[in-house]
């Protein structure tokens, strides 16, 4: 069981994240690059972005209530 301050830390952490995250998708998204798929700034983006959707579906999974879904 985790400790109530350190769950509340770990939530305020993750939004951080993902709004960060979804800033930068903004970003990535709009990006006007003449190859965008041999840019390595681009890759690591997209890596960062198939992780926080990995770590927020896991978010979504503990925050839902029993029974529900």
């Amino acid at each position: 069981m985790i400790a109530p301050e350190i769950r509340d830390q770990l939530s305020l952490l993750f939004q951080e994240l993902f709004v960060k995250t979804q800033e930068l998708s903004f970003e990535y998204s709009t990006l006007e690059c003449e190859d965008i798929r041999e840019c390595p700034l681009a890759q690591k983006c997209k890596e960062l972005f198939k992780i926080t959707k990995k770590i927020n579906e896991y978010v979504r999974k503990m925050v839902q209530p029993p029974g529900a879904g």
